[in-house]
């Protein structure tokens, strides 16, 4: 029986989703995932994700596949796996999927989300594991920079080192920066800024990247209007900004057409 499962996870424990085939391999998300599924099915059950998430990044909405043994149709799959995972990965969901589902390949859409904090004074201890503290942005910099990147385009030049992929266009079907309420209880602050982005599919660190240029851009470090020659470039070394640290970073959904029907 195939299984669809959401995940959530805080990525900070964990160096990324994917299993590191290696002797003495760090903890990843899909490592501890399998390791859980070992113990309640008794027999090794691979996990297929919709994409790799980096070391250090979080997930809301991560989905996943997986196929287990019929005799264990009938289990509540989510509360067997929540009571042996890590209390810092969830699944909040796992219903079965259509034989043929894969989480990867099926996919249509993806949307991140990443967090910027700027008040040099001081950070809420519980936002350290979830925010980029980049300090002061100018908005409406960032925001006039945002349509350069809408649409399709070649976006090897946000594409870090490390995943060899043939096509490097994707399409960018959405982008939002906006303004979050202040932390209640604390002293009057800068308010955060989180970005939501979403597209057909991402290169490695494209989003990471996305964030370092638009801070490049609120930090008047560079303008909107230099953006689409450093696309045109096609390589990350003509970038001028920094790829924002994978801690503000976490992929929010993860869209199919059967969810869309």
């Amino acid at each position: 029986m195939r299984l669809r499962l959401l995940i959530s996870y805080v990525g900070t424990g964990y160096s990324g989703w994917q299993i590191q085939e290696k002797p003495n391999p760090p903890p990843t998300v899909q490592g501890a995932l399998e390791a859980a599924l070992l113990q309640i099915a008794g027999q090794h059950v691979r996990v297929h994700g919709s994409g790799r998430t980096d070391s250090g990044v979080h997930a809301h909405g991560q989905v996943a596949h997986c196929d287990v043994p019929d005799a264990r149709a009938g289990m509540d799959w989510r509360h067997s796996l929540n009571a042996v995972l890590p209390r810092d990965i969830r699944v909040l969901e796992a219903v079965r999927a259509a034989p043929d589902f894969h989480a990867r390949k099926d996919a249509l859409r993806k949307t991140y989300v990443y967090q910027f904090w700027q008040d040099r004074r001081f950070m809420p201890p519980h936002l350290r594991p979830f925010v980029w503290n980049c300090g002061p942005l100018d908005l409406d910099a960032m925001r006039s920079a945002i349509p350069s990147l809408l649409g399709t385009h070649d976006f090897a030049g946000l594409r870090n080192a490390g995943t060899d992929v043939e096509n490097t266009e994707r399409t960018l079907l959405d982008a939002r920066l906006e303004q979050l309420p202040p932390c209640e209880f604390y002293p009057p602050h800068a308010p955060m800024l989180r970005l939501a982005v979403t597209a057909d599919g991402f290169l490695k660190q494209m989003v990471r990247n996305m964030a370092g240029l638009l801070a490049a851009c609120g930090q008047g470090k560079m303008l909107a209007e230099q953006i689409p020659a450093l696309l045109a470039a096609h390589d990350r070394r003509a970038l001028p900004s920094v790829t924002a640290p994978p801690e503000g970073l976490a992929l929010a959904c993860v869209e199919y057409a059967t969810d869309l029907n």
